[in-house]
């Protein structure tokens, strides 16, 4: 007689979790941008914060913009990127959608304008910062291909940094090492590890799709196994990228 009573406790408990982790992976704060370090980290004295955050109002956080990496100090474009940002953000008020702080304690974050403008895309779209395809598995399928178009928009018309004849990617600059060039039929350059075809699986139980190159990719029972064309698609209808994808 208390085995239903036992599951509801249980299931009660494991929706609070989710809760909890939904609140945990995906904070937004906004603040005003105190100083600009480079073209792609700044600082921000946050306003009110939500409650369970692990910052306080008041406390000033270094925040790193998702999504893109802008030239280094005493790279090529390194100094125009960073006025580009300055001119941008600089003592205004932005709304941030963050990860949460990194080993390093800064926050990577989406940053936005009150309007809805979204300066890590402007950064890319003036040719100031590459789209960061390594940590691209971190965005929306969404933000994946709009900061991706903006890339070869600006690449194909030679804007900012890709008006020069070899630009470097920055993390190469920081490691001096020079990443391979992947591009897709239509000159698109995605992450090397992307050169798969093949697609999108979801499993209409978790709510999670794989790619091809997933771990769990054939894992799916057929039963539950949900084929979409892409992970746009994905998204749109309610499935989320799975972590354990390289």
């Amino acid at each position: 007689m208390h085995s239903p009573k036992v599951s509801i406790a249980f299931l009660l408990t494991a929706a609070l979790s989710l809760l909890v982790a939904a609140s945990v992976s995906a904070q937004s704060l906004s603040g005003d941008v105190v100083a600009i370090a480079d073209g792609d980290t700044v600082s921000v004295r946050t306003g009110a914060v939500p409650p369970g955050l692990v910052v306080t109002a008041g406390q000033t956080i270094s925040v790193r913009l998702e999504g893109i990496d802008a030239p280094e100090h005493g790279q090529s474009f390194g100094d125009a990127s960073r006025q580009h940002l300055s001119e941008l953000i600089l003592g205004k008020r932005v709304n941030l959608d963050c990860q949460g702080p990194d080993r390093y304690e800064r926050w990577a974050c989406k940053v936005l304008l009150p309007n809805g403008e979204d300066v890590c895309l402007d950064q890319i779209e003036a040719g100031m910062a590459w789209h960061y395809k390594q940590y691209q598995k971190l965005q929306s399928a969404t933000d994946k291909a709009s900061y991706g178009a903006a890339e070869d928009q600006a690449r194909h018309t030679k804007k900012g940094l890709w008006g020069e004849p070899n630009p470097v990617q920055p993390q190469d600059f920081r490691h001096g090492t020079r990443s391979p060039f992947c591009a897709d039929n239509n000159d698109h350059r995605i992450a090397c590890s992307d050169t798969y075809v093949g697609p999108v699986r979801g499993n209409r139980r978790s709510k999670i799709y794989h790619w091809p190159g997933c771990p769990n990719y054939d894992d799916i029972a057929e039963q539950n196994r949900v084929e979409f064309a892409n992970a746009i698609e994905a998204e749109k209808a309610g499935y989320r990228g799975a972590y354990n994808c390289p």
